[in-house]
């Protein structure tokens, strides 16, 4: 008996599986009949219906985060003075744009005024010398040619025409030492004033009194340091000026995004007060250790300001571009959609006939997606209208439902 019953079991499951086995059959032929989608040329052109070929894309991803400009600490510097003195004029102010060479103030110096002025004295004393030794070289010049004629007609003795020709040279000497010595003087205070930025004058009327503070380089005067009628010592900056045609551009990094980032990558960076305007740098240093504080590292990017756009202290949006590794299938966003767990495509197979083609998504770049899975390059799919083929899929399978 119980045998029996085993036997009449066995039975209806047989009986049971071809049914299921069928049903199951028919399910999926009707899931895959419902991937395929037939249009007319008409309701193409109605709904602009268009193909296009899958492409390969070498495969760039960005990086999101911000940062700030800041100031090439290589382009920037100081000006002091080099002696003690009261401010007399400073023709320039903060935030001018200064070239190298231009005066920023002017100081009283009594220092070069007592350099001057005993320059001067030295060469008014050694014009005298000079005179008087003119006055002797003219003497000594006609005794020598007396004594030249005395001692032709035997008057006078050689001695004396020695003596005589002696005393002309020696003032000729003198005077030619008389010159150099003035030379000597005038290369000498040259010198040392123009250390202090002036030239002499030896006009005793119009002494030099006032020492200028020039600028050694070209740029922005960002620290201005000096009042009219102050007295400042060598100790003090007066002005602080950078060269803004170059700056620095700090990036934030977190930790998940380090491993990524190395030099030479571009960065693209959109300051908060610039709406709009975008500037481009590349990666020159990464920090090698994380802000204990804030667990995140700084890259920095050299950021071109020749139109002198951009100021230290802009905060802003950067966009980090990885280096190309790879190629990969690459689609726009309109071949893109999605139901449910399902991201496909639709496949075009000419004469109005598409398929859809389920598909593994990649890296998001700009206006498209690169594809790890599912398509090849080359294939057809579509791009305009794509959503016209997932609402007739949808209606089909609605339809087989009902």
């Amino acid at each position: 008996m119980k045998n029996y019953k085993k036997i009449l079991v066995i039975m209806m499951i047989l009986a049971v599986v071809p049914v299921f086995s069928a049903c199951q059959k028919n399910d999926e032929q009707s899931a895959e009949q419902s991937d395929f989608i037939e249009l007319s040329q008409d309701v193409i052109k109605e709904n602009k219906i268009e193909t296009l070929s899958v492409i390969e894309k070498p495969v760039t991803t960005t990086i999101n985060t911000n940062g700030e400009i800041k100031t090439d600490e290589d382009k920037f510097y100081s000006v002091s003075s080099m002696i003690m003195g009261r401010i007399t004029k400073s023709p320039v102010k903060l935030g001018d744009y200064v070239h190298a060479g231009q005066v920023l103030a002017y100081i009283q110096n009594p220092e070069i005024t007592r350099i001057n002025a005993e320059a001067t004295k030295n060469i008014h004393e050694n014009r005298i010398a000079i005179r008087q030794v003119k006055t002797r070289l003219n003497l000594a010049k006609a005794n020598y040619e007396r004594e030249q004629r005395l001692y032709k007609e035997g008057i006078s003795p050689q001695k004396d025409l020695i003596q005589a020709q002696s005393d002309y040279l020696l003032a000729k000497d003198d005077l030619a030492l008389a010159y150099e010595r003035e030379t000597h003087i005038k290369q000498e205070v040259n010198a040392v004033m123009g250390t202090y930025g002036v030239r002499p004058n030896f006009d005793t009327e119009n002494l030099a009194t006032q020492n200028p503070i020039c600028a050694m380089k070209s740029g922005i005067i960002t620290k201005k340091n000096i009042k009219l009628g102050e007295v400042v010592t060598p100790e003090q900056v007066l002005f602080e000026i950078t060269d803004m045609s170059k700056l620095w551009l700090d990036i934030t990094l977190y930790s998940s995004d380090i491993a990524q980032v190395e030099k030479g990558q571009k960065v693209e960076f959109t300051p908060d007060s610039l709406s709009g305007k975008k500037f481009y740098g590349t990666i020159d240093y990464i920090q090698p250790q994380s802000n204990d504080a804030t667990q995140t590292f700084v890259a920095r990017a050299f950021m071109d300001n020749s139109l002198s756009l951009l100021r230290p202290g802009m905060y802003g949006d950067i966009k980090i571009i990885n280096n190309h590794k790879e190629n990969k299938a690459y689609v726009p966003i309109s071949a893109v959609q999605k139901y449910g767990k399902e991201t496909f495509v639709f496949l075009y197979l000419g004469d109005g006939k598409y398929k859809k083609q389920e598909v593994v998504l990649g890296e998001r770049d700009n206006d498209g997606y690169f594809i790890n899975e599912g398509l090849n390059l080359g294939d057809k799919v579509v791009g305009n209208g794509s959503f016209t083929l997932k609402s007739e899929m949808l209606k089909s399978e609605f339809a087989e439902e009902d």
